[in-house]
């Protein structure tokens, strides 16, 4: 028998499907990562269909079923369409990695309200500040890291302790972690942060949201985290939304 479910969601993917509905992958605070269909989506006079559309804020109503893979819609009201972000191509392709990044790490039945509200509050900052996206979205893929288990220790050597910040510089191996530069002598290091560089990544993982970061040292950081979710996770090969644009 079928549950009616109410909730929030962010849109983080749509698609045709036969002649006349859409289906969409939604990212929910309670339900998790959800599919749905809008029967008769494609038709210009859907609601629905309209209110439903990728990188949108909606509260949803479905209908639920356990043994069904995708659920059906039964109402849509938008509450953010992200306007800013959509008229500008720096911050699209940076949100449309924020959404590639739930779609591929989330998964269906589980909480992700602190996840969630990042994304939403990310997006936010996305929309008024279009020329800080990328900044904005390396925030974002540290705090997913964080929340979802991947986070690594670096403030110091796994090997000696030695505190990393008071040192020139950094390396890390993707299996071992974080090094000094003399234990990283007598191992393969995958990464080589310079003291700048590492003081960056430091500062954006404690919170530091004034901190001014180098847009060169943005794209490095975001380089080495898509590195470091390809070493970890097999199916991940890369932020494909980084490369079209």
């Amino acid at each position: 028998m079928s549950e009616l479910v109410k909730t929030e969601a962010l849109v983080l993917r749509k698609m045709d499907f036969g002649d006349s509905s859409k289906i969409a992958t939604l990212l929910s605070p309670d339900q998790g990562k959800i599919s749905v269909i809008i029967k008769g989506g494609r038709s210009g006079k859907s609601k629905i269909g309209g209110v439903v559309d990728t990188l949108n804020h909606v509260e949803l109503v479905y209908y639920s079923k356990k043994s069904r893979d995708i659920q059906l819609v039964s109402q849509a009201d938008l509450i953010n369409n992200f306007t800013g972000i959509k008229e500008n191509l720096d911050s699209l392709k940076y949100s449309s990695a924020v959404l590639e990044l739930l779609y591929i790490l989330t998964v269906s039945h589980q909480e992700y309200d602190r996840l969630f509200r990042g994304a939403i509050k990310i997006l936010k900052y996305m929309n008024g500040e279009q020329n800080m996206s990328n900044y904005y979205f390396l925030k974002f893929f540290i705090f997913l890291l964080q929340e979802l288990g991947y986070e690594f220790q670096f403030d110091n050597c796994t090997f000696c302790g030695t505190e990393l910040i008071r040192t020139r510089g950094a390396k890390f191996n993707f299996e071992l972690g974080m090094m000094c530069d003399n234990c990283s002598k007598e191992r393969i290091y995958s990464y080589e942060f310079s003291q700048e560089l590492f003081e960056a990544l430091i500062c954006l993982s404690r919170k530091e949201t004034e901190t001014l970061i180098k847009n060169s040292f943005v794209d490095n950081l975001i380089y080495f985290l898509e590195r470091y979710l390809m070493f970890h996770i097999d199916e991940f090969k890369g932020l494909k939304s980084l490369q079209l644009i």
